[in-house]
């Protein structure tokens, strides 16, 4: 599989697909880090944003506990 890397360790940006056709690219929207859209970098993508999503709610809910009036449950 191919990996994917964004420019910088501490990089939280999402990967999008981008371009038409042959030229399609994978780019991310913070680092601006590119690489060519192929199968396997696509997948690799597509599972580091679900990675990012899952953290930043779970980030939000240790938050929440925190901070109480953070809470949405109430």
């Amino acid at each position: 599989m191919s990996e994917i890397e964004h420019r910088y360790g501490d990089c939280t940006g999402h990967w999008r697909l981008i371009g038409a056709g042959d030229d399609r690219s994978i780019r991310c929207d913070r680092c601006a880090r590119e690489y060519p859209a192929t199968a396997d970098r696509r997948v690799a993508a597509i599972d580091e944003n679900y990675a990012g999503i899952y953290l930043r709610r779970l980030t939000a809910e240790g938050a929440s506990y925190l901070d109480p009036d953070r809470r949405t449950d109430d």
